[in-house]
């Protein structure tokens, strides 16, 4: 194995563990829920994410131009409403559910850059959201009913949020310095929740174990260090490469969620939540054609 082929074997097996993180990160924050509004949860553990970045980059934060703060102020605001609309839904459904229906993210962004495009989407785009559709209603609508639970709404408009990040991220993010552009994002949501938070939600007396342990491991290591590992290893592998990595995500939540919360997912929803995975799979390999 050559130098160039360890390295992207390195990179993905590293973006696995963030997407395991990641993953796993939906029911550490469900659990920390009961204790701390979702807007003050999201106000701290990006206010902290922001400081940890500050300190590990602190020569990239310097060189923030007045642009790179407009960019990073739209694309911070796709980035609230993704993680906003999440963390709301994550009280009212499991994070085995959470977890899939943000992944319906992915199959979103051909939809659409379609649309700014102004075109109609391809066959295959077409098929990839029918899969995803499918199984979103296979997962979120009980038997015999026809809509979604209140939290899975929630979490889909989430999903919106975030797959417009991921559409900006796209047109905007090569104009600026990664790192610098990142914690604009970052600060961004973590001002505005924390804003939110106070205006509208109690402010507990004291942090609960749950909700300081949620704080710590998604502020440092699902926010900061993800972000800023994913920056840096790209580099080694691809595009394509990554968001099949990332994939995995769903999967991760789920199995955190049977393991440390004891959630099940009946046959229907485990057959929803394979056609959402394989829709994700689809639309990441067909990505460049769609």
């Amino acid at each position: 194995m050559d130098r160039k082929t360890s390295m992207r074997t390195q990179a993905d097996l590293s973006m696995l563990v963030v997407a395991f993180i990641w993953g796993a990160a939906f029911v550490v924050v469900k659990n920390a829920l009961a204790d701390i509004g979702p807007f003050l949860f999201l106000g701290i553990r990006f206010a902290l994410a922001w400081l940890v970045l500050a300190a590990l980059s602190y020569r990239d934060m310097l060189t923030i131009k007045l642009s790179t703060i407009k960019a990073g102020w739209l694309l911070g605001f796709f980035l609230f409403v993704g993680y906003a609309f999440q963390t709301l839904g994550l009280k009212y459904t499991t994070s085995s559910n959470a977890g899939f229906i943000t992944g319906v993210s992915v199959v979103l962004v051909p939809v659409i850059y379609a649309l700014l495009n102004r075109r109609m989407p391809p066959a295959r785009t077409v098929l990839v959201v029918f899969l995803a559709a499918v199984g979103l209603f296979l997962l979120s609508v009980p038997w015999g009913s026809f809509g979604l639970s209140y939290g899975d709404f929630l979490v889909l408009i989430g999903a919106f949020g975030f797959a417009l990040h991921i559409v900006y991220v796209d047109i905007h993010s090569h104009q600026h310095n990664a790192i610098a552009i990142t914690g604009i994002q970052v600060l961004f949501v973590g001002l505005v929740c924390l804003g939110l938070g106070l205006l509208l939600e109690p402010v507990p007396v004291r942090l609960t174990y749950n909700a300081a342990f949620a704080l710590i491991f998604t502020a440092v290591f699902a926010t900061a260090l993800a972000f800023l590992a994913q920056n840096y290893l790209q580099q080694f592998s691809n595009p394509t490469d990554f968001a099949i990595v990332l994939a995995s995500e769903p999967v991760f939540a789920a199995l955190a969620g049977y393991l440390w919360a004891g959630e099940r997912l009946s046959d229907q929803a485990l057959a929803g939540a394979g056609l959402i995975l394989a829709a994700m799979l689809l639309a990441i390999v067909l990505k460049k054609r769609v």
